[in-house]
């Protein structure tokens, strides 16, 4: 593929979460009360603009992700990760955040 058709890759690592009562985010947990960290990246169809960690994204499948961290990812290894549909304009609160990034640590 020639140069001109390459785009910016970058890799992704969030949570799904789902709206509490209140209309606020929240991280999804799993039935035993995990979470698990998943990978994504922006594809060529990809609609919006990454701003920041805890920036909400669309999955492909309509998930909506909680962005945790991001990194660069080289051009030709795009295929190893499953591509986003989306960013979304909507963001996590600072604490929803920091509570997602400590399960990156673990």
């Amino acid at each position: 593929m020639s140069k001109k058709n390459q785009y910016d890759v970058l890799k992704f690592y969030g949570l799904p979460v789902e709206m509490d009562n209140s209309g606020k985010y929240r991280i999804k947990l799993d039935h035993d009360g995990f979470a698990k960290i998943h990978t994504w990246r922006i594809g060529k169809h990809t609609k919006g603009k990454f701003t920041h960690p805890g920036q909400l994204m669309l999955t492909e499948n309509n998930l909506t992700v909680l962005i945790l961290k991001a990194e660069p990812m080289a051009f030709k290894d795009r295929h190893s990760e499953t591509p986003m549909q989306r960013f979304l304009t909507v963001e996590v609160t600072p604490d929803t955040l920091k509570q997602g990034q400590s399960l990156m640590e673990e």
